[in-house]
């Protein structure tokens, strides 16, 4: 069964990597690789990986929870927080920013150098824009650029920054005690797994790029330990109840995703997931309360569709 698991999402056998699966009492567990060069310590279930994209729904639990206090409505628009930004933005609400149906542009096609940007730098790149990609709410379009405006929404609102609201909101909540969102440079990572790409057929880090340092778009860190945490937390949270409804454009256009987490189906039975990559680090976090299974996969590679491994696990169900 591992070896149907991991087919084609293990490219190097010096990748690094954390690997749990849990179906119906049965668990199968892996690591392999190390943190960063060749001499360091080995990864571990409590080594800690940007997690690049499954950092979407902790963000939408955020925003969920900010929503469940009466703070803001799914139907806010995003120009009543943020009044300096273009009229368009009296059109886009906070719900199209979830469901990735705004249109609004990508930041990563805004001229840039080989400086980081930050999160603020992304409401100065869309100031200067004046339109979307389509009419808001007729299509859907995955949107980083949406989830970080999320992530600044949760600050605005809570009068927080997303640091500390994810702190406490939700790691300790979660008891997720080594995850960290990371303010690069600054934030100490315990056990953290490096980025890594592939030349000359061998490993070198490769962790960060100019996109490396924005967090509501894939900014957090955490290990398989604090995922599977997480798993049975969100299972059980009143938040996840509004997450998981997935969003239909029209009765016949399904695209799978709810708020921060995509749906399937399998046997009639729903499984929740998210896939995440960055320059040197793939992720994938997968769970269905119905057939009782949760799937996480970490490593430290670029080069690797984890949407596979979700792929490989339907085929073997």
């Amino acid at each position: 069964m591992l070896e149907k698991l991991l087919k084609n999402v293990i490219i190097h056998k010096d990748q690094g990597y954390a690997l749990y699966y849990y179906n119906n009492g049965k668990v199968i567990e892996k690591t392999n690789g190390v943190l960063k060069e060749e001499n360091s310590n080995p990864i571990t279930f409590d080594s800690n990986f940007r997690l690049a994209s499954v950092t979407k729904h902790f963000i939408a639990y955020g925003i969920v929870s900010l929503i469940k206090q009466g703070l803001i409505s799914y139907d806010t628009k995003v120009s009543q927080i943020f009044n300096e930004l273009p009229s368009y933005f009296n059109e886009i609400s906070i719900k199209n920013l979830l469901n990735h149906t705004s249109g609004i542009y990508d930041y990563e096609d805004m001229e840039h150098d080989d400086t980081q940007i930050k999160d603020q730098d992304i409401l100065t790149f869309l100031k200067k824009t004046n339109t979307t990609y389509f009419k808001v709410g007729t299509k859907y379009k995955y949107s980083n650029t949406a989830y970080v405006l999320l992530g600044l929404i949760i600050e605005k609102v809570s009068s927080k920054d997303i640091s500390t609201f994810i702190e406490e909101e939700i790691f300790q909540k979660a008891k997720m005690h080594n995850s960290k969102v990371n303010i690069e440079g600054v934030t100490n990572i315990k056990n953290r797994a490096y980025g890594h790409i592939i030349e000359d057929d061998i490993l070198k880090v490769k962790d960060q790029y100019w996109c490396s340092a924005t967090i509501g778009d894939g900014g957090l860190y955490s290990s398989v330990n604090d995922l599977k945490k997480w798993a049975v937390y969100l299972s059980k949270s009143e938040n996840f109840v509004d997450m998981k409804i997935p969003n239909y454009i029209n009765e016949e256009e399904y695209n799978e995703y709810g708020l921060g987490i995509r749906i399937i189906k399998h046997n009639g039975k729903e499984i929740y997931y998210h896939c995440g990559d960055t320059i040197g680090t793939n992720t994938l976090f997968l769970f269905s309360i119905d057939l009782k299974i949760c799937l996480i996969f970490l490593t430290n590679i670029n080069k690797v569709d984890t949407s596979i491994l979700k792929d490989n696990l339907l085929l073997n169900l």
